[in-house]
């Protein structure tokens, strides 16, 4: 049995699977149940099985490529760029490389956003999580623990403003909870104020 193209699904499974079909003679093999079962795997894309003579079966499988970790009612799952969700796929394996996405119908909207995102990996790589707000926006949650409010339009030219606003100010580093990108003519901005500070000035 020669299996090519897997990186997450297991191999083990694979050649149960292959070897409830075992028979003496490789003409008796049923390639078509093989083909039904193994298509049932959340992570098979595109499968090709074949008989290799004289005693060769060759299965070549292309996978689903995970793009986020879609946290919702049923639990945590891998999705794919079309929503597709993995079930069947170890989550924590995944958690060190994948952005978290929260909210209603965000895995069939991940990855217009994912695809901006990319535009500038270096400075993506600041963000853990993503919510979808309404079915409409975006929020990007950075590991500095500000929070990015996008707008429903010109995802891409708010984007760019966030990291102009780095290059120039260091916005990811300066105390702040919150930057409201949802107006195009303003930018609004909430800082994290120490509150003992503030009760220290009163008091003189």
């Amino acid at each position: 049995i020669e299996i090519l193209g897997i990186k997450n699904m297991s191999r083990d499974t694979i050649l149960e699977i292959v070897n409830a079909e075992n028979h003496s003679h490789i003409f008796n093999v049923n390639l078509s149940n093989i083909f039904n079962k193994l298509s049932n795997n959340d992570w098979v894309k595109d499968l090709n099985i074949e008989r290799v003579l004289p005693n060769t079966i060759k299965i070549h499988i292309k996978e689903k490529k995970p793009i986020g970790i879609w946290q919702y009612e049923m639990g945590n799952s891998l999705i794919t760029k079309y929503g597709e969700i993995i079930s069947t796929a170890n989550v924590n394996k995944f958690k060190n490389n994948l952005p978290i996405i929260h909210g209603d119908y965000a895995n069939k909207n991940a990855h217009f956003i994912l695809k901006i995102l990319k535009t500038n990996k270096i400075f993506m790589k600041n963000i853990w999580s993503l919510t979808f707000i309404n079915n409409r926006r975006w929020n990007l949650h950075f590991k500095q623990g500000i929070i990015i409010l996008l707008p429903t339009s010109d995802v891409l030219g708010a984007w760019n403003k966030i990291i102009k606003l780095q290059k120039k100010y260091n916005v990811l580093n300066l105390g702040l909870t919150e930057i409201d990108l949802r107006n195009p003519n303003k930018i609004l901005a909430k800082i994290n104020f120490d509150k003992s500070l503030i009760k220290h000035r009163k008091s003189l």
